[in-house]
């Protein structure tokens, strides 16, 4: 379990969070929703260990987090799939997978692809795919990475409305009892196809 206990995060001009407190159970799925500009992507980031916050503590299995990323049980999708230009699609998939040896990290690359229709893309470099396959290479390099918690800020965009609807039942497939999932988006019906629990940022709080 994941608890978040008062977390600020201050700017300059704006609090971008506010004495935030929430918890996620072990294999439990929720969703943030706000308006742009709330706080939901600075609440991931800090979560993950990439902004370090003002106030207030992160506690795993009532431990803190370690500040270290690796070692924080966690994974992200970016609202940017932010892949490594310099690697193949099936070395990005890989690139946090705790597998060492060569068949358990092909028999993970071939279940990811063939989960979200990328096998024919495996060999192609980042420039070489679309948006849409970016995102789906993405969500695959996360769930690689075996983490107890995924964050996913806006993972479905660039995706058609027949191909979103099967990343986002492939995803709660791929992760049901396997992982905690911390899901932000705009989208109300997204939300509540995907999560169990729905908590709502306004101005930085959870209200």
């Amino acid at each position: 379990m994941y608890e978040l206990l008062n977390i600020t995060k201050e700017y300059p001009y704006v609090r971008a969070l506010e004495d935030v407190s929430f918890c996620i159970g072990d294999k439990e799925f929720v969703s943030i929703r706000g308006e742009s500009g709330c706080g939901k992507t600075t609440l991931l980031k800090v979560l993950a260990g990439l902004i370090r916050p003002d106030k207030g503590e992160i506690l795993r299995n009532k431990v803190s987090l370690p500040e270290s990323l690796n070692k924080r049980g966690i994974a992200m999708v970016f609202q940017d799939s932010i892949l490594f230009n310099n690697m193949t699609v099936r070395e990005n998939i890989l690139f946090g997978s705790p597998y060492k040896d060569k068949e358990r990290r092909d028999r993970c690359v071939n279940e990811l692809s063939a989960a979200y229709g990328i096998e024919d893309l495996l060999d192609r470099y980042p420039h070489r795919i679309s948006g849409g396959q970016a995102r789906r290479v993405a969500i695959a390099r996360a769930l690689a990475c075996e983490r107890e918690l995924l964050l996913l800020d806006e993972p479905f965009t660039n995706l058609d409305k027949d191909l979103k609807d099967r990343v986002i039942k492939k995803t709660k497939e791929l992760c049901k009892g396997r992982c905690a999932v911390l899901l932000v988006s705009h989208n109300e019906a997204e939300a509540n196809e995907f999560c169990d629990r729905h908590l709502f940022m306004e101005e930085g709080r959870i209200v």
